[in-house]
């Protein structure tokens, strides 16, 4: 599922996701994780659902006086975008669009409690073992695409807007690189887990052949490989919000290991060699005086958000309960873009106020409260794990702690790919392993 959507450009087009909802529904109906030993919801299964709920009322035509007493702009806004206004409106401002992101948003919700009810059977570190085989595969497209498709996407399509040019499946350079912060953690974390439960353990000295064979073991060798792959191709999108994503998770990395005593030495090792490589094969493929040029026009790019968010305020401000309906962005700006005129913004390059400006405090507080409940549990869920599977669940978190400081300057989780992902990255942090796994 998770590598039909990633190759299917991302999910960005609706048809490409007919397999992978039917992969999902199979998997639901076969695990049916509403009812995993009768456990009850926890806080964060809570807040998702109203959120759901939230959106889902977004849709709700209402009357014209309940509609002007919930959200008194709504029906300027509509006179401006039609030339007859029928008397039953929705809160939401494009109903075609918001029920497309009820379903990413469900959809993204049945994954994640999909995910985490198979996890308590088994199969992390083979799911993740899959993470990095589509890491590979999918930095390798990129990278040979970067270099010889001049701006089509495989080689072939060419993406429906004028933009910068697309990197691998991915029509948003920017959205490419949400998908490699939240993989390349998880990579490095089972790496070091394996490197961990696969150490010599008595002190005794192994003849050299021996521990070469245990160094080099194919395992390490592909989730290193995959990893900097995706490091190099990251660092190849000339995203800033991407290098400051994954410097996040770095450091959410580094404070975990602090506070956990470990012999991990063969992982530093793999770890620092394959930093070494990244190293090299960044200064083969891209030139510095590039890359610092591109981090050098911070400045001038972050003038241009402030006037996407100084146009959103209005917004945030007219729509404060209701807002204009998920993924309403795009319409909400036909009427209130006020800047850079012969362009439309179509996100608000920050998904915090993309979703007040589209959620408002109706689906806005039942998200912030979510938010609470997932760093709460993961946290307990790290505190807790004994085991080896601890630097598995360490790698996810630290993804999604990327992907959260990523956001506040991007919106890449609107992607389904990107989407998909980060909720197994969720499961996985936050599963409860039926036997315990290996110390």
């Amino acid at each position: 599922m998770l590598g039909w959507t990633t190759f299917g450009f991302a999910g960005l087009y609706p048809a490409t996701l007919i397999v992978p909802a039917a992969i999902l529904a199979l998997l639901a109906l076969l695990y049916r994780p509403w009812l995993y030993r009768d456990r009850a919801p926890s806080a964060l299964d809570v807040w998702m659902i109203v959120t759901l709920g939230a959106i889902a009322l977004q849709l709700l035509p209402l009357p014209q006086l309940l509609l002007d007493a919930v959200s008194p702009a709504a029906r300027a806004v509509w006179e401006q975008r039609l030339l007859r206004v029928p008397s039953l409106l929705p809160i939401s401002l494009d109903p075609d669009r918001t029920w497309r992101a009820l379903a990413a948003a469900a959809g993204s919700f049945l994954v994640f409690i999909t995910a985490r009810r198979l996890f308590a059977g088994g199969g992390v570190r083979l799911v993740v073992r899959g993470v990095a085989i589509i890491g590979m595969l999918l930095a390798a497209i990129a990278l040979a695409q970067e270099a010889t498709a001049n701006g089509l996407i495989y080689w072939r399509y060419k993406p429906d807007d004028e933009g910068p040019p697309p990197f691998g499946p991915f029509v948003n350079r920017n959205h490419f690189a949400t998908w490699a912060i939240l993989a390349i953690p998880m990579c490095l974390g089972y790496l070091t887990a394996h490197s961990s439960v696969h150490r010599h353990r008595d002190g005794t000295l192994l003849p050299w052949r021996r521990r070469v064979v245990l160094f080099f073991d194919g395992r390490a060798m592909a989730l290193t490989t995959a990893a900097c792959l995706l490091f190099v191709a990251l660092v190849m999108t000339l995203s800033r919000s991407g290098l400051l994503g994954i410097g996040t998770a770095a450091l959410a990395g580094l404070l975990l290991r602090a506070g956990r005593q470990s012999s991990n030495g063969r992982a530093i090792w793999w770890i620092g060699s394959g930093a070494v490589a990244v190293v090299g094969l960044t200064v083969a493929q891209l030139n510095p005086a590039t890359l610092g040029a591109r981090l050098s026009t911070f400045r001038v790019s972050a003038g241009n958000r402030m006037l996407i968010w100084a146009d959103t305020v209005p917004i945030v401000r007219d729509f404060w309960l209701t807002g204009t309906g998920a993924g309403t962005y795009l319409t909400s700006m036909l009427v209130y873009q006020r800047t850079s005129p012969g362009w439309l913004y179509n996100q608000a390059h920050n998904h915090y106020v993309q979703v007040a400006s589209e959620g408002g405090l109706l689906v806005g507080v039942p998200v912030a409260l979510g938010l609470v409940a997932l760093t709460r549990a993961a946290w307990r869920s790290l505190a807790a794990d004994k085991s080896g599977m601890y630097w598995v669940r360490a790698g996810a978190f630290c993804g999604l702690c990327g992907v959260a400081a990523q956001s506040f300057w991007e919106t890449g989780l609107t992607m389904p790919a990107n989407a998909i992902l980060a909720a197994l990255a969720a499961a996985i942090v936050l599963h409860d392993p039926a036997t315990p796994a290996r110390d």
